[in-house]
């Protein structure tokens, strides 16, 4: 089977999935990092829903503004704290490792090149981990400003809404947050395909699928790979539901802006296309090209192996 994260990472770069799928090298920080950051985005819009169902049309907007913040930042912090932890865990732990290397070289033979290359390169690792704590302040922050962001459009969105139709928060609610379903797994056994869609919104009885994006977006439309993700949770709402599902949305979180991608006969095929070659990469263990993208590859952990300069 193949997953929808596994879509995910082939848009990113095919090569990063090559050495996921070859390399021992479990990466749990990074799982729970992107883990703890999709469960935040959801529980952040339940906050936001049920701070919107404490408004009153005669509030103003700077009123307006406070209620929905309640808990916000707090809230977020708090499940940031459980990253920066492990984080200094690990950091402590692989701190006793390079002390007691530095102490063992003041021992061996200095002409042991490759005890004292091994002493090099972890602690090259714990300088990087320096920068990692420094990234999840960025990381937070960089949430703290989005979840704002959004924050005031919906602040002014429900300031038109309640006054427009002459009601108050509670009764407004389902217009912004419609009855969903966060992060259902399904599975398509004759495609092959598992995973769960970030959220599912059900208006009328027509299922939409909806993906939950950091990145900023392009001027138009969606990114290719958005899409691709977007339509491999499609089939599989289709085959869990039994219904025929027309168009999704990828919600951009930072601008706040929500697109829609219309699932049609070649969108489907281009899926498809992506499908087969991921079993190639998956199944019959063919490397994919390097393809250098400067912004990609500063992101991606397996940077140092894809770009290792020839000896």
């Amino acid at each position: 089977m193949i997953s929808i994260s596994s879509i995910r990472t082939f848009m990113f770069c095919p090569m990063k999935l090559y050495l996921e799928e070859n390399l021992d090298d479990v990466r749990t920080y990074d799982i729970l990092l992107n883990k703890t950051i999709k469960e935040l985005r959801i529980d952040l819009q339940d906050l936001f829903q049920r701070n919107l169902r404490r408004l009153t049309k005669d509030m103003d907007l700077s009123e307006i503004e406070e209620n929905l913040s309640k808990n916000i930042e707090e809230y977020i912090k708090n499940s940031m704290s459980i990253i920066e932890n492990t984080k200094t865990e690990n950091k402590s732990n692989d701190g006793d490792i390079i002390e007691n290397l530095e102490n063992l070289g003041k021992f061996i033979d200095k002409e042991d090149e490759i005890i004292e290359e091994e002493i090099k390169k972890e602690i090259a690792k714990e300088i990087e981990k320096e920068k990692n704590l420094s990234q999840i302040d960025e990381l937070k922050q960089g949430i703290i400003d989005e979840t704002y962001f959004n924050m005031k459009i919906l602040a002014l969105k429900s300031q038109k809404v309640m006054a427009a139709n002459d009601k108050d928060g509670s009764q407004i609610a389902e217009l912004f947050f419609p009855t969903s379903m966060y992060s259902y797994l399904m599975r398509d056994p004759q495609l092959e395909i598992v995973g769960s869609c970030d959220k599912i919104e059900i208006i009328n009885g027509r299922y939409f699928p909806i993906s939950l994006k950091s990145a900023i977006p392009p001027l138009k439309g969606t990114w290719d790979s958005d899409s691709i993700e977007l339509v491999a949770a499609a089939l599989l709402i289709e085959d869990e539901f039994d219904t025929e599902v027309f168009v999704g949305f990828v919600d951009y979180l930072k601008l706040g802006e929500r697109r829609p991608v219309v699932m049609d006969v070649a969108l489907r095929k281009g899926l498809f296309r992506v499908l087969n070659e991921i079993k190639d990469v998956i199944n019959e263990n063919i490397v994919p090209e390097v393809a250098a993208h400067t912004e990609k590859c500063v992101k991606c952990d397996y940077r140092e192996i894809c770009h290792k300069p020839e000896e």
